[in-house]
């Protein structure tokens, strides 16, 4: 039937199809919106008189021109909140990403312990622990980044049972990981008695409780759920002190009660919510699960990313401890004077951290916006305003860093002039300052760095990540050590700096080039 026969308008039908979406480009891009609208070669033969969906499409086109196409967006700003609210509402998450840190600190320089620490323990019993702590954060680092990752990317995807499958496979390899490693330390410690036994049992407590507990705060990291994790730890908090105030326990065995119940409590919390993601989208998606073998490739680099950054964090106060030339019992030996200048600028590091989830979240949602605005031909027009946005970003940072570590040193100063307490006086003796100081200018580099490294996850480009911190961690070890025998432990400090700028700079290179050439690396993520 020829084309010229037919009466009916089309117009409808085709204000039907393109709903929604963008100008077609062409006739072929109709013809492939007439097919997915449901219309066959038959349909368009019986019912509108061509002899296929082509010749359909191609009559059609002079519909192109008299419509006003809503522009597609991938961000609807209408829908988000104002600027200053978003900023205030993603800093105070970013915040409470790092607020445990910070509860833990607080409380140990307030009233003197927290969940894993106290002021008043022997440096035997402060030793161990510590130790304790940093394999805890090393051994369930690696699988927390794979829980964080591979199982918020399936949560976005909306594919549920896939969340909770591979999340429970994830944290049940972190728990094997966790108790093979304990039994070699175990196995070790008999055999070669490089810790009494009691000092041996503290520190494979903490290690074994530690590592449990973080093991499931990486659920909650994983479902975005960061204020949940502060009360956790603020209940922590209670039961250490109901156990140590109240009850009279000494630590740390009033600690293990309360990491014991903690890790009960959250597990419970934990698994309910691992559990009762499969009550969704059950019909729809079935129950295949990625090969194992697969899914673990695919995971290395965050499982290397999730060690290294550990190793990189503790390398320092390793080597300070080590480099002592005093008598001491142990090759490692905790230095209260270095611990306190470190912790004082994990003060300022918890305050930067808030930034991190500032900045990735404001350059997405300009990326995902600007990418729609412009076209194929004006990517450079692209990358320029988005290159534009990260200059002045990285400036905002460099000047807020700055007030942010002054402010820190200067608050305690004002507490310890105001209050005279002398546990605050300590901070002021000899060479805990200078470690402040160089410890919150790393701390400032390293979430710099953490920064762009997020913008470079995000456009699936791991390896690279797992390169920069690396060699970050191996500049941290030889600097540390080669600085801290040569002058003193305190200069241990100095290879945290050397290794936060290498780690700030590869990453800013990395970040640059692909502004550059943004277009592509946006594309080619997918």
């Amino acid at each position: 039937m020829e084309a010229s026969s037919i009466s009916n308008d089309l117009s409808s039908l085709y204000a039907d199809i393109t709903k929604g979406k963008g100008k077609p480009l062409d006739y072929w891009e109709i013809a492939a919106l007439l097919e997915v609208y449901g219309i066959r070669d038959v349909d368009a033969k019986k019912e509108y008189g061509f002899g296929n969906v082509f010749d359909m499409a191609k009559y059609m086109q002079k519909y192109i021109d008299t419509k006003i196409y809503p522009v597609k967006s991938l961000v609807s700003w209408e829908e988000l909140p104002s600027f200053w609210v978003r900023i205030v509402k993603n800093y105070i998450r970013g915040l409470a990403f790092a607020m445990p840190m910070f509860v833990q600190i607080f409380f140990t320089l307030s009233i003197g312990y927290a969940i894993w620490s106290g002021i008043d323990m022997d440096k035997t019993k402060a030793t161990v622990i510590a130790l304790g702590t940093f394999l805890a954060l090393i051994v369930t680092g690696a699988s927390a980044q794979a829980i964080g990752r591979k199982g918020l990317f399936y949560l976005k995807q909306n594919e549920m049972i896939l969340a909770s499958n591979v999340t429970k496979a994830l944290f049940n390899v972190g728990l094997v990981l966790v108790v093979a490693i304990g039994f070699i330390l175990m196995l070790f410690n008999l055999f070669f008695e490089v810790l009494p036994p009691y000092y041996f049992f503290i520190l494979i407590m903490f290690y074994f409780l530690l590592s449990f507990l973080f093991l499931n705060i990486a659920v909650y990291y994983m479902f975005e759920e960061y204020n949940k994790i502060l009360y956790f730890f603020m209940l922590g908090m209670v039961f250490v002190y109901i156990a140590h105030a109240l009850l009279k326990i000494k630590l740390p065995e009033a600690q293990f009660v309360s990491l014991i119940v903690l890790d009960i409590i959250l597990s419970f919390f934990a698994y309910r919510k691992v559990r009762d993601l499969k009550k969704k989208n059950s019909i729809s998606e079935g129950e295949g699960t990625p090969r194992a073998s697969i899914l673990f490739y695919s995971l290395i680099p965050f499982y290397m990313y999730g060690f290294l950054y550990f190793v990189f964090l503790v390398t320092d106060r390793i080597i300070a401890w080590s480099s002592s030339v005093e008598a001491k019992p142990y090759f490692i030996w905790f230095d209260v004077p270095y611990e306190l200048g470190l912790d004082w600028a994990l003060v300022a590091l918890v305050l930067l951290m808030g930034l991190t989830e500032i900045s990735i979240h404001e350059f997405m949602y300009r990326i995902n916006d600007m990418i729609i605005q412009y076209k194929y031909k004006e990517y450079q027009k692209f990358n320029d305003t988005i290159f534009s946005f990260f200059k002045k970003f990285n400036f905002v940072y460099l000047v807020l860093s700055i007030i942010i570590i002054f402010i820190t040193y200067f608050t305690v100063f004002i507490i310890y002039k105001v209050t005279q307490l002398s546990y605050v006086e300590n901070f002021f003796n000899g060479y805990t300052p200078f470690v402040y100081w160089v410890a919150a200018i790393s701390y400032a580099f390293m979430v710099n760095g953490l920064m762009n490294v997020l913008f470079i996850f995000s456009f699936s480009r791991q390896n690279f990540s797992v390169k920069s911190i690396a060699i970050a961690s191996f500049v941290n070890i030889v600097v540390g050590m080669i600085l801290s025998r040569m002058f003193g432990l305190e200069f241990a400090v100095i290879g945290l700096l050397v290794g936060s700028i290498i780690f700030w700079g590869l990453s800013f290179k990395y970040a640059i080039n692909m502004l550059k050439k943004l277009e592509f690396y946006y594309y080619s993520s997918f």
